[in-house]
């Protein structure tokens, strides 16, 4: 169609055209029925490429209008005047002739011709790693082993590291370095790569744009209240106001003296007197803008080349490596936030992964990749149909009955039944052995006035508890302390006597 469009207003029609073919098609694509998530994955992803179509013929259409080169003013003007039934009988012979070369020509409607099919794409899958099971799910491993390598972070386990991500709230500044920044980059770039595969109609650009402003409002209104990181004061681990020499400093050995230095941001290098002499200039000193350049890492070598050094270049090095990675912790937390339920479903997947065998898993894989096939109508009524389980087993984590081995492995078929927790049935010895320290048995006694202690374990007759509880009290009351008959005196010879046998002797002074 575009041979035949010789002239620009022609062209426009074209684009308008291509504009609500491109839409119908659009249209048949989201009105297609997707049952997996890989149909509902390739589907956005045809979607997005009809609008990228689209959005070229918008620009064309846009450029039409605006006419910058005002060719479609000059080609309205030929239309006109006295030589419009010459251009326009030229156009015609034009016409004609394109019709006498093509002479079966027959335009079919595209949108009429489009099939909106969502087969498998082998070229989308294969953007996903195994851990990503097609968009599902988020594979953090490589940038978690990245994060416990970091200078001052603490190494916590996989589970943790999901749970902690996205939150830079409690991350010590000194942790805050250019390797640091490296890794909160990398972090940000594969977030917005996933969003990407697994969103493709999300605008994430428009979103990061949207952070970067956001960002900078909030740098510039805390910037006046903030101040400068290398102007704040030291936080000091080693308290220097008892020190009265380098040579108490180096007493604290190698290592100590090391971390120190680091933390106060100075150079950590050389022998233990260099060390403990560096160190120890520092007294008395609030922060690096009083301390000799030459002593500041990051400063270069010694001497004079060391005295040269700008320290309000470090100032403002130091400024904007806390401001791009404060751009990229922003960034890394709203693209998270679109990213929440992915990053649920990976925590639960974790957990999952950790209850499974090796069989459970290899049979999870099989079918998430064979669930490209949508489901019969036979296998959805299959689902709807109730579950057969006449001995009443109880259901593990997909909603089927366990083995009636491991059912009667766990002695779960037998029922204990306690009546101080009002004739309540617990089934399988370890429940019934763990309700006695939970609050039903526990109200139980409190209303029975009975104490829950050790001695009335297994005990689940009310009359039981009582006569238990009398005994105890019956045998406490044995072993309890007579003063009348155990209560001893003894006499000015040495001689022990009892209680009664003295105040008789004493009476009649005979002591």
């Amino acid at each position: 169609a575009r041979k035949m469009s010789s002239t620009l207003l022609e062209q426009a029609r074209l684009s308008h055209q291509e504009l609500e073919q491109g839409t119908g098609r659009v249209v048949k694509l989201l009105a297609h029925e997707t049952k997996t998530h890989k149909q509902k994955l390739i589907q956005q992803h045809k979607v997005l490429k009809q609008v990228q179509s689209l959005q070229k013929t918008a620009e064309k259409l846009l450029a039409h209008y605006e006419d910058k080169d005002e060719a479609v003013a000059a080609e309205k003007e030929t239309m006109g005047g006295s030589e419009i039934f010459g251009s326009f009988y030229g156009r015609l012979k034009d016409l004609r002739d394109y019709h006498r070369k093509f002479p079966n020509l027959y335009h079919e409607s595209e949108v009429d011709q489009f099939v909106a099919t969502l087969d498998d794409d082998s070229d989308l899958m294969s953007q996903f790693t195994g851990e990503e099971f097609y968009g599902r799910f988020l594979d953090l491993n490589a940038l978690h082993m990245k994060f416990i390598n970091l200078k001052g972070t603490k190494a916590v386990g996989y589970e943790t590291y999901l749970a902690i991500f996205n939150d830079f709230s409690n991350v010590p500044k000194d942790v805050r370095t250019r390797q640091y920044k490296a890794y909160v980059e990398e972090l940000r770039d594969y977030l917005v790569s996933f969003i990407r595969r697994t969103q493709p109609l999300q605008d994430v650009d428009k979103l990061l744009k949207e952070c970067e402003e956001e960002f900078e409002e909030k740098w510039e209104e805390q910037e006046g209240d903030k101040k400068d990181e290398m102007d704040q004061d030291f936080e000091r681990g080693i308290d220097l106001d008892p020190i009265e020499s380098w040579q108490d400093l180096a007493a604290l050995g190698l290592e100590p003296l090391k971390a120190e230095l680091a933390k106060l941001g100075l150079k950590c290098g050389g022998s233990l007197e260099q060390r403990a002499k560096r160190l120890f200039e520092t007294k008395d000193k609030l922060g690096l803008y009083e301390i000799d350049p030459s002593l500041v890492q990051g400063s270069g070598g010694g001497g004079a080349k060391a005295k040269s050094v700008n320290i309000d270049q470090l100032k403002e090095n130091k400024k904007a490596l806390m401001k791009e990675i404060g751009l990229l912790e922003f960034e890394v937390a709203e693209v998270s936030a679109v990213l929440k339920e992915s990053v649920d479903a990976t925590k639960d997947q974790l957990q999952k992964k950790q209850s499974r065998t090796h069989e459970e898993l290899q049979a999870e894989v099989e079918n998430e990749a064979g669930d490209d096939e949508p489901e019969s109508e036979s296998e959805e009524e299959e689902e709807e149909k109730p579950i057969y389980n006449p001995k009443k087993v109880p259901l593990d984590w997909t909603g089927k009955p366990i083995p009636y081995w491991l059912y009667k492995l766990h002695g779960l078929n037998v029922e204990y039944n306690c009546e101080i927790c009002g004739n309540v049935s617990y089934w399988g010895p370890r429940a019934f052995e763990r309700h006695f320290q939970e609050w039903r048995h526990a109200h139980g006694m409190r209303r029975l006035k009975v104490p829950n202690t050790r001695a009335f374990h297994n005990i689940t007759k009310i009359q039981d508890a009582w006569d238990l509880f009398e005994r105890l009290k019956a045998d406490q009351g044995q072993t309890d302390f007579d003063r009348e008959a155990e209560e001893e005196y003894e006499d000015g010879a040495g001689n022990v006597l009892s209680k009664k046998t003295y105040q008789d002797l004493l009476r009649q002074g005979l002591l």
